[in-house]
């Protein structure tokens, strides 16, 4: 027996990547409204894989604002009331997610190939320290919340050579360190 096709689940999905779109600066505001507005309206699995094609064009048109893929193979860490210590390992580009939710997470990265690698990190009434080697390239696109992230002056060096560490997530009445050893 088949399961039904839910456009409702398939529309949530939807929505949700385009929220994570418009969180990270891909789109205005103005077209995430412009864009929910059809995803409510949609009626027929056709119109779902229109959708899907124009998020995933905004993806590829900004880079920088990289969507990090779902994989739930992905490692997740999480600190909650307490203290957690982590190595980074790179898995196709995947570094993992960090939570530190009233606790603090020391993330280690010392090892990583030659890419773009990417971890996701979170801190919230927490604290995130992020220790990296100098011989990696640190690209922050962290969002500071009733918070603070602190960062070493010499983040973004131009040797192309490099291994890339690219952060992405929030500290909202926390803080996200990142230190050079």
């Amino acid at each position: 027996m088949s399961v039904p096709y839910d456009i409702n689940e398939e529309k949530e999905e939807l929505t949700n990547k385009l929220s994570l779109q418009y969180s990270r600066n891909v789109i205005d505001i103005e077209e995430y409204e412009r864009i929910v507005e059809y995803i409510n309206k949609v009626e027929t699995s056709k119109e779902i894989g229109i959708i899907k094609k124009v998020i995933q064009e905004n993806d590829l048109k900004n880079n920088d604002a990289l969507i990090l893929p779902q994989n739930d193979n992905a490692e997740k860490h999480l600190a909650l009331f307490s203290w957690r210590s982590s190595n980074v390992v790179s898995l196709n580009g995947n570094g993992g997610s960090y939570l530190s939710l009233f606790g603090t997470n020391k993330i280690i990265i010392d090892n990583l190939p030659k890419g773009r690698t990417i971890i996701h990190v979170d801190s919230i009434f927490g604290l995130t320290e992020i220790v990296v080697s100098r011989n990696i390239k640190i690209v922050n696109k962290t969002v500071p919340v009733f918070s603070g992230i602190f960062i070493p002056d010499e983040i973004n060096k131009e040797n192309e050579d490099l291994p890339e560490l690219y952060i992405t997530g929030t500290a909202v009445f926390g803080n996200i360190t990142i230190k050079r050893v």
